[in-house]
């Protein structure tokens, strides 16, 4: 039997949000799924030199998602850089794979996260793209990213193991 994937996508130029994205996934590790991490390039964005040596190792360690990624893995984690929009050079990308996903169908009924790095304009921003784009979004509560991923990744596994729908929104 294929273990359930969980996409994990993060931007990081310094390794901070990197942080987040390996506790989310952790906690999808939790809930017996298996998490993808993918990171996004950082479009525009520049590293400050403390970070120069974190940014090339990030390059050289992580691919981006793909189409096949998103479409073939129930469940989506994203975790933005604190200040970072849906439209941002980094993420504009994604989203308009997103879209194009979302336009054959390939989003509706996927469980989706936002890991929250510090700004909630931030999660609130991409919270909204993704339930725009057919997603159940999981809220935090309050929950730190490893326990978050841990409820997507339930959610994940519930969704393969019984084919159950939901709501655009839940907690």
């Amino acid at each position: 039997m294929t273990q359930t994937a969980v996409v994990v996508t993060f931007t990081s130029t310094c390794g901070t949000t990197e942080t987040l994205a390996h506790a989310a996934a952790i906690g999808t590790v939790n809930a017996r799924t298996l998490p993808r991490l993918r990171r996004l390039a950082d479009g525009s964005r520049t590293a400050p030199p403390e970070c120069a040596d974190a940014l090339r190792r990030l390059e050289r360690e992580y691919v981006p998602p793909t189409e096949a990624d998103i479409a073939g893995a129930p469940a989506l984690i994203v975790v933005p850089s604190a200040g970072m929009t849906p439209a941002s050079a980094a993420w504009r990308p994604f989203l308009e794979m997103l879209d194009r996903l979302a336009a054959s169908g390939a989003l509706a009924g996927k469980v989706a996260a936002v890991i929250d790095a510090g700004d909630g304009n931030t999660v609130a921003g991409f919270t909204s793209a993704l339930a725009a784009h057919g997603f159940v979004v999981i809220a935090a509560d309050g929950a730190d990213a490893r326990t978050h991923g841990r409820r997507v990744g339930e959610r994940a596994s519930a969704q393969v193991n019984h084919g159950s729908g939901a709501a655009s929104t839940q907690r």
